[in-house]
C-alpha cells in the first residue's frame, strides 16, 4: 500500500506539467495581452476572444499536422496549397456538379489525403528530402487551383457558410469546435498510442528506430497523409467561411503553421513536441495579429514579426540543445 501511495504522489499533474513546460510562452502571452489592453480595453471582450479563436482555427489544425512532420525531422510546405486546392474542389463540386454538401466535404478530404499520401509515398520510398517533395506538391496543388477555377472565383450556395461562420449553442464558432475536436484526437494519437511512440522514436534516432523494429516507411507515410487530410479539413472551412473557391486561398498558411510549431517549442531537430504547445503557439500568433490590427499596425509589419518569431524560436532551441549537450 505504501508503494502504491508513493507512485500516486510521484505522478505529474498534467496541468502543472503543461504550465511548467510552456511557462515562457505563457508569460509572453500574458505580457502581450496586458500591453494590448492598455491601448485597446475592448480586446478582452468575449466576442473578440472568440474571433481570435476562429481566426487561429486553421493555423492550429495545420499546426497539428506540421508538428508530427517536424517531430520526424521533416516539414510539409504543401499545406497552404492543399488548403487552396481542396477549397476550390469543394466549391466546384457544389456549384458545377450540384452535389450535396456532405459529398463535397468528403471529396475535399479525399483530395487532401491523396496529396499527403503522395508526399508520404515519395518520402518513404525515395531518398528525396521533405523540402523538395513537399515543395513540388506545393507547386502542383497551387497550379491545380488555377486549373479548377480557371483563375476565377467559384461562388457557393450561401447556406454552406453555416459551417465556417455559424455558432454552436449560439456562442462558440463552429471552426473552434472543429479545432478542439481535432486537437483532442491528435493529442491522444501522438501522446497515448503506439503510433505516437513510433513518431517520437523515428524523430529521436532513425537508425535506433529501425533496429527496434519500427516500420519507418509506414510511419512516414501515415504522418504525411494525416497532414494532407488536416489541410483538406482546413480547405473545407476556408471555402465555407467565404462561400467561394479562390485560387489564392491558403497562400503562405504553411509558414503560419511552422511559426506556431516553433513558437510552441517544437524542436527543429525532431524527436520533441506536443500538440498542446503548438495550439498555444497558434493562439499567440492569433493574439498578436488581432492586437496589431486593433492598434492599426500595417499587415506587412505582422509578417516581419512572424519572421522574427521563427528566427528567434529556432535560435533559442539551438542554444538550448547546445547547453544541454555541454552538460553531458
Amino acid at each position: 500500500m505504501r508503494n502504491e501511495k508513493v507512485i500516486v504522489r510521484n505522478r505529474k499533474n498534467p496541468v502543472v506539467d503543461y504550465i511548467s513546460t510552456n511557462a515562457g510562452i505563457l508569460i509572453g502571452l500574458m505580457v502581450m495581452c496586458v500591453i494590448i489592453v492598455m491601448y485597446q480595453p475592448n480586446f478582452l471582450q468575449s466576442r473578440n476572444i472568440f474571433n481570435i479563436m476562429r481566426s487561429i482555427s486553421i493555423t492550429g489544425i495545420l499546426g497539428f499536422g506540421m508538428t508530427m512532420c517536424i517531430i520526424i525531422t521533416g516539414i510539409d510546405l504543401s499545406q497552404g496549397s492543399v488548403v487552396g486546392l481542396t477549397s476550390c474542389f469543394c466549391a466546384w463540386v457544389i456549384t458545377h456538379m450540384g452535389a450535396p454538401f456532405w459529398l463535397a466535404i468528403l471529396v475535399s478530404l479525399i483530395i487532401g489525403a491523396m496529396c499527403g499520401f503522395f508526399n508520404g509515398a515519395f518520402l518513404a520510398n525515395t531518398p528525396l528530402p521533405p523540402f523538395v517533395v513537399t515543395l513540388s506538391m506545393m507547386l502542383i496543388a497551387r497550379g491545380g487551383c488555377y486549373v479548377i477555377t480557371r483563375g476565377n472565383m467559384i461562388n457557393v450556395d450561401p447556406s454552406f457558410g453555416a459551417l465556417g461562420n455559424g455558432y454552436t449553442l449560439g456562442v462558440i464558432p463552429n471552426p473552434v469546435i472543429v479545432l478542439l475536436i481535432i486537437f483532442a484526437i491528435m493529442s491522444l494519437l501522438l501522446g497515448k498510442s503506439r503510433f505516437g511512440r513510433n513518431v517520437y522514436a523515428l524523430g529521436g534516432n532513425r537508425e535506433a528506430a529501425r533496429f527496434s523494429g519500427i516500420n519507418i516507411r509506414a510511419t512516414t507515410w501515415i504522418v504525411y497523409t494525416i497532414s494532407g487530410t488536416l489541410a483538406g479539413i482546413c480547405g473545407v472551412i476556408s471555402c465555407s467561411r467565404v462561400t467561394t473557391g479562390q485560387p489564392t486561398t491558403g497562400n503562405a498558411l504553411e509558414f503560419d503553421a511552422v511559426a506556431a510549431c516553433y513558437l510552441g517549442g517544437i524542436s527543429y531537430m525532431g524527436g520533441e513536441g506536443r500538440q498542446g504547445s503548438t495550439l498555444l503557439g497558434a493562439i499567440v500568433l492569433g493574439v498578436l495579429a488581432n492586437g496589431m490590427s486593433m492598434l492599426q499596425i500595417p499587415w506587412y509589419v505582422q509578417n516581419i514579426t512572424k519572421g522574427c518569431i521563427i528566427l528567434f524560436a529556432v535560435f533559442f532551441d539551438v542554444m538550448r540543445k547546445n547547453w544541454a549537450a555541454s552538460k553531458v
